[in-house]
């Protein structure tokens, strides 16, 4: 079992069981759940309210970076535009850095967002 809630990523995200499927959404929480254990260790249950959480936001942010969601995306009636994924990824992103903060560790920066001098 996850950190997290397939629910739990669903309701940060709005991404629907059409663009993603619950086994997808799974695989992704699994990927956070292993970040999670390889920088703050593992935790049991019941699972801190703070790494539950931590886990739904890494999954977000791994959903939300997907080349084919970054650039915004559109179900039914509802409509998420680029510029939202952005500010969603900045937020989420300060939320994570607070929750390792809490535990005292730093996120690690992929190189991918590392800039040059």
């Amino acid at each position: 079992m996850g950190y997290c809630t397939v629910s739990d990523v669903r309701v940060l995200t709005g991404v629907s069981e059409a663009m993603l499927s619950d086994s997808e959404i799974e695989s992704l929480i699994a990927f956070s759940d292993q970040q999670i254990d390889d920088d703050l260790g593992s935790f049991s249950e019941p699972v801190p309210a703070r790494i539950r959480h931590l886990s739904a936001l890494l999954t977000a942010i791994k959903i939300y970076t997907r080349p084919d969601l970054r650039g915004g995306f559109s179900v039914g009636g509802f409509s998420v535009s680029g510029q939202h994924v952005e500010e969603c990824l900045e937020r989420w992103m300060g939320e994570v850095r607070r929750i390792y903060a809490y535990y005292g560790k730093v996120v690690r920066e992929a190189p991918s967002t590392l800039r040059g001098v």
